[in-house]
């Protein structure tokens, strides 16, 4: 079985056509016949220990195969618009994915190391980097609230010309971070959500280029 896969991957490098890199995730699309097959391979440079794939519209996934490891879907459905797998992929390898419809792309693309994100996500769309975004910051503000209050104040502190924006929306560095204190996942993502309309920002370059987000990914291990 091993040899048969390896021989498929260099048939199917003959048949690239895209290719998606994110320091951490790479994506290649393939077209065999009437399919169309995705492979992300783990270039984090460690053994990671999960996998997160979403999409903005609903899929269906048709079919799974991973080479140097194993994952699980631990979601436990086929269908929806967010899947998870837990198991473990080595340096280098990779998983195979299909779903229908098979023009759908996926907005976001993530390696796990546990709970926390291994390597660079790829993403898509702002609102994924959002949800990836909001999400963490909430798991380091319940493991440390004095840590999250530090980070947060450095953040302000780095990005100076934020509080003019702020201010322009009736909000303060100390109203935002009051604000993130007390809020739940959701809650976090939606006014993320908010503030990032609200500025304009609408794609991901955009959303990058805006502020120096260096503290809070290093923080998030991105």
């Amino acid at each position: 079985m091993f040899t048969k896969k390896c021989v498929l991957f260099l048939g199917l490098l003959l048949a690239v056509t895209g290719l998606a890199v994110a320091q951490g995730v790479e994506m290649r699309v393939f077209t065999v016949g009437t399919r169309t097959i995705h492979w992300f391979a783990n270039t984090t440079g460690q053994t990671v220990t999960g996998f997160r794939i979403a999409f903005d519209q609903p899929v269906t996934l048709t079919g799974k195969i991973e080479v140097f490891g194993g994952l699980q879907n631990v979601t436990g459905v086929s269908e929806g618009t967010e899947f998870v797998f837990v198991g473990r992929v080595a340096p280098g390898g990779f998983v195979e994915l299909r779903w229908e419809p098979m023009g759908t792309e996926p907005v976001l693309v993530m390696w796990m190391s546990g709970d926390r994100p291994a390597g660079m996500p790829y993403f898509a769309t702002v609102s994924a980097l959002i949800k990836v975004i909001s999400g963490g910051l909430v798991m380091l503000r319940d493991a440390d609230p004095m840590a999250f209050t530090a980070l947060l104040t450095e953040f302000f502190t780095v990005n100076a010309t934020l509080a003019s924006s702020l201010g322009q929306l009736g909000l303060s560095p100390e109203i935002l971070s009051g604000m993130l204190m007390i809020a739940p996942a959701e809650g976090v993502e939606n006014l993320l959500t908010t503030l990032v309309s609200s500025f304009g920002l609408d794609t991901v370059e955009k959303f990058m280029g805006a502020l120096d987000w260096s503290l809070i990914f290093e923080a998030l291990g991105l």
